[in-house]
């Protein structure tokens, strides 16, 4: 039996704070969760960190925790009242520690010198409200509204044709690395990306606190695209974040867009995870929407390795509900040919080259499963790249190891229990590690690809047939 082979990644909030809620999503088949530190506060972060590896324990799966560091995203102040904005009213914006009376603060003091008037725009959100900058005046940001919405507290913003660029990382970004390390995180996102370096100084800073994170890229800015191959040359995947995605180039764009992100992700071997509004309006409403189901189903025809939710699990009021529809929708969807590597493609390496080798064995003798004994998960990871049409088995010796697997596409990760004397007791421990987690039956056919030294790192050299034996019996 194949299970779903994208994988799920659901944000963390007040709605799944409620007693048993992680625990409903993880049973309901949640490969990770997200910890967003654009909110609240560090003790929420760590109790939910917490309650997600009880949930995991508890399922006896891995389940991977992924930790979103905010970036320098302009936001709206705490104090900002509430409202709606019509069409045609005048706002004030001024970029202050505290909004002043009848204007709308932001956490940004060159914000005046960012915008250039008859020319920027002010949006808020994912493109709702917009504002046309007027004109400044003593430190005030005048605009007019040519997009209505909502405007409310800590919303993001984004100004068009900024003269001033914010760096990638300042001290609470520093700071919230810190705690995803204490957490001990399996992902680190971070957020505004514009080139390889930025995830270069955030490797260094997480070696500096001794975290093995894998980093995720969010790709939200055109100068990130621009920089694509940059960026995944130095991160471990890359996010499609369509919401400021769409801001910066235009919701026209972005369906493009993502197609050639995931498409580049994945043929470099990275995590491809696509997010922003995926079943947005079951925030609210009990089922998605068909335009919505079919947003779904074309990501992963695209070749996304995970589909993520937002708000529709951190404060929608069907966060389990969500997480089972959109398992749904997946099963149904790769029911259908998704995005493949080229099989014969040119390989970097001889590691590389003989899971390749594995993945076509598998397809030509029609096997039910290839399982892999992996130290850091690149075996793995170098098999799917070209998204065999079968579960991979990978099995660890390390929980943080099968844990970091968890969002790879079609990876069924696993402890590695028992011990081996031999190659020949080595692969039936491995035969039978995949028989419990992957559902196989006698008569299965498996290929294992393993190093003729055993469980050393990078030394997958060794191919071989296995047939599931039936009660009693030994493995062929």
């Amino acid at each position: 039996m194949v299970g779903r082979r994208t994988k799920i990644l659901a944000t963390l909030g007040p709605a799944t704070d409620r007693p048993g809620v992680i625990d409903e999503l993880v049973r309901g088949g949640l490969d990770g969760a997200r910890i967003n530190t654009a909110h609240g506060h560090p003790d929420d972060w760590r109790r939910q960190a917490a309650a997600l590896r009880a949930a995991s324990e508890s399922a006896g799966r891995p389940v991977a925790l992924l930790v979103d560091i905010s970036g320098p995203k302009l936001r709206l102040l705490e104090d900002v009242l509430p409202r709606e904005v019509l069409v045609g009213e005048s706002v004030t914006f001024v970029g202050a520690e505290e909004s002043p009376d009848g204007a709308r603060g932001v956490a940004w003091p060159d914000l005046i010198n960012a915008v250039i008037p008859g020319v920027s725009e002010i949006v808020i959100g994912d493109g709702a409200p917009r504002f046309s900058v007027v004109t400044t005046y003593e430190g005030e940001v005048r605009c007019t509204c040519i997009r209505k919405g909502p405007v409310e507290p800590r919303k993001g913003i984004f100004v068009t044709h900024s003269r001033v660029e914010l760096p990638a990382m300042g001290g609470h970004e520093v700071e919230h690395a810190e705690i995803a390390a204490e957490l001990e995180a399996d992902f680190i996102a971070l957020s505004f990306v514009r080139s390889g370096q930025d995830i270069r100084r955030l490797r260094s800073i997480l070696d500096s606190v001794g975290s093995t994170a894998r980093v995720v890229a969010k790709i939200e800015r055109l100068s990130a695209f621009d920089a694509l191959d940059d960026i995944l040359a130095v991160s471990d995947g890359v996010m499609v974040a369509r919401g400021d995605l769409g801001v910066q180039a235009g919701v026209a764009r972005v369906p493009i867009l993502q197609k050639e992100i995931i498409h580049r992700a994945v043929g470099d071997g990275k995590l491809a995870i696509t997010a922003t509004q995926m079943l947005e309006s079951m925030i609210t409403a009990p089922a998605p929407t068909r335009a919505e189901a079919t947003d779904v189903a074309n990501a992963i025809l695209d070749g996304t390795s995970t589909l993520m939710l937002s708000a529709e699990t951190a404060v929608g009021e069907h966060p389990v509900e969500v997480v089972r529809v959109m398992g749904e929708i997946a099963l149904y969807a790769q029911s259908e040919p998704v995005y493949q590597q080229d099989i014969e493609a040119p390989v970097e390496s001889r590691a590389e080259a003989l899971m390749q080798s594995a993945v076509l064995l598998a397809r030509q003798v029609g096997a039910a499963a290839i399982v892999v004994p992996t130290t850091s998960g690149g075996s793995a990871r170098a098999a799917i790249k070209y998204r065999p049409q079968l579960p991979l088995v990978a099995l660890c010796r390390d929980p943080a190891v099968a844990r970091q697997l968890a969002l790879d596409w079609g990876v069924i990760p696993a402890l590695l229990e028992g011990e081996a004397d031999s190659a020949e007791t080595f692969v039936e421990l491995m035969v039978s590690g995949a028989i419990e987690v992957a559902g196989l039956r006698p008569g299965d056919t498996v290929v294992v690809a393993y190093g003729s030294t055993l469980e050393r790192p990078g030394s997958t050299n060794v191919i071989v047939l296995r047939q599931i034996a039936g009660a009693g019996g030994r493995t062929a």
